[in-house]
């Protein structure tokens, strides 16, 4: 073409759009920001929920560990160590180690109780459990399914959380 021409045509100069505005934000930022937030919010209870089991729910996964060793080996001296011993570290994952670690004999027995709201460990049970895992002889006459029954009733009657006991 001819530039004589062309600088003649009646010709407005080109004018660029406006740039697009940043505000407001599109669909997809809104969800990603509310994500972001409940996500923020959500990982502490995740969190938690992960790395901290309901104490009764360890309590009946060591009270079955216990039952199904002593199904296998049926020593019911074993077992009723074995029963003391989960009944004492469950009364100081409770109480703490200063208020239960130094109790003995009736106290002790009486402070499980107190961890539930009924007495699941009557006269027969806390004389099983003060002195029968500390005695010599073999353990023989002693009603180990009433104990066993007992110590599931009681486990199972267990708060979920420390902070349960106070109400």
């Amino acid at each position: 073409m001819n530039p004589a021409l062309q600088n003649n045509l009646p010709l407005r100069d080109i004018h660029l759009p406006e740039a697009v505005s940043w505000w407001p934000p599109a669909i997809g930022w809104w969800l990603l920001a509310s994500l972001v937030i409940i996500a923020i919010l959500l990982l502490p209870k995740l969190y938690h929920y992960i790395k901290y089991k309901p104490l009764n729910k360890i309590a009946t996964a060591a009270y079955r560990e216990i039952i199904n060793d002593y199904q296998q080996q049926k020593n019911n001296q074993q077992l009723l160590r074995s029963l003391s011993k989960l009944l004492r570290q469950i009364s100081m994952s409770y109480l703490g180690r200063e208020a239960s670690a130094h109790l003995t004999g009736e106290q002790w027995v009486k402070q499980l109780n107190a961890l539930t709201r009924e007495e699941y460990l009557d006269s027969r049970i806390q004389q099983l459990l003060i002195q029968a895992p500390y005695q010599k002889a073999h353990v023989s006459n002693i009603d180990i399914q009433q104990l066993i029954t007992a110590t599931e009733n009681w486990i199972s009657a267990l708060p979920k959380k420390k902070q349960e006991l106070d109400r």
